[in-house]
């Protein structure tokens, strides 16, 4: 009884230690002698490399990697006999939601291969495949075998690797000054241009909805204008990180305001507008925290300031 309150309570720390990864693979060996070892161990790799490559967002742990914790002799005393149920038994303790038996025996000539996945609850069965094969082919049945298990397993993509989405800021902002030559006379006092814009976006997959705040002012010999505009707008973005290394490209989007001012000689003017602003975009920038599922940085492109905070869940 000792022994197995001791157990089941190892099992519980190490399930809390495993509990953050999602989904979670249990895998189990059958009994690794010098005849099978080989064709075991590529068995085991295959299985693994396949795991990873189609589902990424995927962890696994075998009986082998959880013996610091667990003595497998006293798995098979106290959790039972049978493979399914001890591997039933171990996931539901350890909180895994799928189960792999890997199993290799070699018998004279004749290596046997099964293996089967099952999902954490009763007669679940997603994949069960057997090969006897001449000793001499036994790699090649080996890797066939994984790759079936992969395979049969993709069907459950969708609920295995939930697409994440981007969620976030993109903020922009643009500071202008700018001297302006007298179009008729350069020899004539000339004008200015100064301009103010602020644009912040709140990220969600493939769209952003803005704040848009605009603001301009032309000053001249022949008079002076001023526009205003705000609003907000929603419009497309797309994100990428690869090699450490984003890239953001933001959409234009609509703000409505008006346009005053006042002519040389007198006389003054208003109006209602539409202005259209954007695309924005950054290519390939380091940033200042650059991970496959979050970046953050800001980037400068003249007087563009373009600053982001995403992460990807």
């Amino acid at each position: 009884m000792q022994n197995k309150t001791t157990l089941l309570f190892l099992l519980l720390i190490l399930a809390d230690y495993l509990h953050a990864a999602d989904p979670k693979f249990y895998v189990m060996l059958s009994p690794e002698t010098k005849a099978n070892s080989g064709c075991l161990n590529l068995l085991d790799s295959e299985f693994f490399n396949g795991l990873r490559k189609k589902f990424p967002c995927a962890s696994s742990e075998s009986q082998y990697s959880t013996m610091v914790l667990l003595d497998w002799e006293k798995q098979k005393q106290i959790l039972g006999v049978e493979d399914k149920d001890q591997l039933l038994n171990i996931a539901e303790a350890m909180k895994y939601d799928y189960l792999v038996s890997l199993s290799v025996t070699v018998l004279e000539n004749t290596t046997t291969i099964s293996a089967f996945i099952m999902k954490n609850g009763p007669n679940n069965v997603i994949s069960r495949t057997v090969e006897s094969v001449p000793i001499d082919d036994a790699i090649d049945a080996a890797k066939r075998v994984a790759k079936k298990l992969i395979d049969d397993l993709y069907q459950y993509n969708s609920q295995l690797c939930r697409e994440k989405t981007w969620t976030g800021t993109i903020k922009i902002e643009q500071h202008t000054y700018e001297k302006l030559l007298n179009a008729d006379d350069p020899a004539r006092p000339g004008g200015s241009l100064k301009s103010d814009l602020s644009v912040q976006c709140e990220v969600n997959n493939n769209v952003a909805q803005c704040t848009v705040n605009y603001s301009e002012q032309l000053t001249g010999a022949e008079g002076n204008s001023t526009t205003v505009a705000s609003g907000s707008d929603q419009t497309d973005v797309s994100i990428s990180v690869f090699e450490g290394k984003t890239s953001i490209s933001v959409g234009m989007v609509k703000t409505y305001g008006t346009c005053s001012g006042s002519l040389e000689g007198g006389g003054g003017f208003s109006s209602e507008i539409t202005m259209p602003l954007g695309g924005w975009s950054v290519d390939a920038a380091i940033g200042t925290s650059t991970r496959s599922d979050s970046s953050s940085g800001s980037v400068n492109q003249g007087d563009l300031t373009i600053t982001w905070s995403l992460n990807k869940k």
